[in-house]
């Protein structure tokens, strides 16, 4: 095992030397990616360290790859804290595209002054040691959310003295996951996992999985529930919008691909039925190739503007306001589905679906592609029938078509509240994580 750890040592330096070289030629990226651990990061966690009242206050650690895992992790975070309002909370995040929003644009509401965010270690030797260096080994615990398990960290905490205890919590564990091959890998990767203090999966299978290959886990579920369910009362909708959706119906497209865009350009939209449509990419070049996809030549006024363009010159009172809408903004999405009677939920025609339980906690019904096998959300709300599976972009059109019609309607509530039952059922397990922590 010693080996295989050597090895993967060596993998890990020769990838944060590519991360350096990239970022020397100008890669924006790399460049974020190495400064979000930078030496001006470790002085100030060590300054914020020294401030950590002696025999009282530890690091509370907990991490996230990237923004969708924070949002497993934060209301752990928000449950461990309303326990311990003392406690100290370190957050680190793998990815700037967690670590930016965080830290800049959408601080966390529960972030307080003695808190601190940063990046987590590249996982080497002696950048986990002067990480822990700079955190003076004062840290109450390791919590990583869904499956980051990081195997010099790991052992570096396992091996401190009195030795940290390290938690994984929202593990989903699939039949392919590489720490169940019968590999050299999958072999030096359940090392690590089995040195953890405590496992925590979504469900029961993920659990079987793991004692299949002897680590002990226990099932409590997926705290993205308890987010999505408390963002679903919290988040009110811009008055303009709720003008705009009049008595019309209002079909929601969120995180959209091409696939999911040339369909829904396909079908006709109106005074009476209205497209808000939010793409995964925001980038100039995406947003301007759906403005044509969706706008003929010969369309005046435009039956589709950027909600940006909308907004700014307030026409949302306008009788001529469009029927579709184009966000090209982040962080509005999981509050429109409270406009929506559909929602069209993209990624199933590619790598995988993307958020189904904003719409769901709205109790909206929802379509997408076929790409879902890997998540568990949407085979569960599949079952319920509030999901529906579409193979191809034509059936994608066509099923949008046909749950608009008007003898739909009952239908179409009945198997939003069936969504909405579900998360409520998924709730609460955020707590029962927290309990398990020190």
């Amino acid at each position: 095992m010693r080996i295989l750890h050597y090895i993967y040592l060596s993998i890990i330096s020769i990838y944060s030397m590519m991360l350096r070289v990239l970022a020397l030629f100008g890669h924006a990226r790399a460049s974020v990616f190495l400064e979000m651990r930078s030496p001006s990061h470790l002085q100030e966690l060590s300054q914020r360290t020294h401030k950590l009242v002696p025999g009282t206050h530890k690091w509370s650690w907990f991490h996230c790859a990237s923004l969708g895992e924070y949002e497993q992790a934060a209301p752990v975070i928000e449950a461990y804290i309303s326990m311990h309002p003392e406690s100290r909370i370190l957050l680190t995040l793998y990815s700037p595209s967690g670590h930016t929003p965080l830290t800049t644009t959408s601080p966390p509401s529960w972030l307080r002054k003695n808190d601190f965010i940063t990046g987590l270690p590249m996982d080497t030797p002696s950048q986990v040691r002067q990480f822990l260096q700079a955190a003076q080994y004062r840290i109450l615990f390791f919590a990583s959310a869904k499956y980051e398990v990081w195997p010099e960290l790991i052992r570096q905490l396992t091996h401190a003295s009195p030795p940290v205890t390290t938690c994984v919590f929202a593990a989903h564990i699939l039949p392919d996951a590489p720490l169940l091959r019968k590999t050299l890998s999958g072999l030096f990767l359940r090392n690590t996992w089995s040195n953890l203090s405590t496992i925590l999966t979504q469900d029961d299978s993920s659990s079987l999985l793991l004692a299949q290959v002897c680590i002990d886990s226990k099932p409590l579920g997926d705290p993205r529930a308890d987010r999505v369910s408390r963002l679903a009362l919290s988040k009110e909708v811009p008055e303009i919008l709720q003008a705009w959706k009049g008595s019309s119906r209002v079909i929601v497209a969120g995180s959209s691909w091409p696939p999911e865009e040339k369909a829904l350009s396909d079908l006709t939209w109106d005074s009476s039925t209205k497209l808000i449509l939010a793409p995964h990419h925001i980038d100039d070049e995406h947003v301007t190739s759906i403005l044509n996809l969706f706008n003929s030549p010969s369309s005046n006024p435009p039956r589709a503007l950027l909600y940006s363009e909308w907004v700014s010159s307030m026409n949302g009172h306008d009788p001529t306001s469009p029927s579709i809408l184009i966000i090209d903004s982040i962080g509005l999405l999981s509050s429109l589905y409270s406009l929506a009677d559909l929602a069209i939920v993209g990624g199933g025609f590619g790598a995988g679906i993307h958020n189904l339980l904003e719409p769901a906690a709205h109790g909206v019904p929802m379509i997408s592609g076929p790409n879902i096998g890997r998540f568990r959300e949407a085979l569960a709300l599949q079952r319920t029938h509030s999901l529906v599976i579409c193979p191809n972009e034509t059936h994608l059109s066509q099923t949008i078509t046909s749950s608009l019609d008007p003898s739909n309607k009952s239908k179409l509530s009945q198997t939003g509240q069936l969504a909405k039952d579900w998360v409520a059922s998924q709730s609460g397990c955020a707590e029962k994580i927290a309990q398990f922590l020190p």
